[in-house]
């Protein structure tokens, strides 16, 4: 299982840094690490685009979501290699639901 976010431009690799922390960063810091805590398997990687911008350009999905719509269609969240939301960061009920949905999956 994993979870990977392509994220706007950070001054650091999570976001909470500096002289004011967004708290929607704060949350999701901290259902990522519930949900690594839930289970050992679950991989998260997290892009900021101007980071690591290739791995914008290597996932078909994103790129084309990118190319179309410009920054404002970040940050985007995939789960095992299926984009489940844009525009907004996943709740922890959002990302719960889309790893269960994929262990369900045949």
């Amino acid at each position: 299982m994993k979870i990977e976010l392509y994220e706007p431009a950070m001054c650091c690799t999570t976001g909470l840094c500096g002289p004011s922390v967004d708290e929607h960063l704060v949350r999701l810091n901290e259902d990522l690490k519930r949900l690594q805590s839930e289970d050992s398997a679950l991989t998260v990687e997290r892009y900021a685009i101007n980071q690591r911008p290739f791995k914008f350009r290597d996932n078909a999905d994103v790129y084309k979501l990118v190319t179309g719509n410009g920054k404002k269609i970040l940050p985007i969240t995939v789960v095992d290699g299926k984009v489940v939301k844009t525009k907004s960061y996943p709740s922890y009920e959002e990302m719960k639901a889309a790893l269960d949905e994929g262990t369900h999956e045949s």
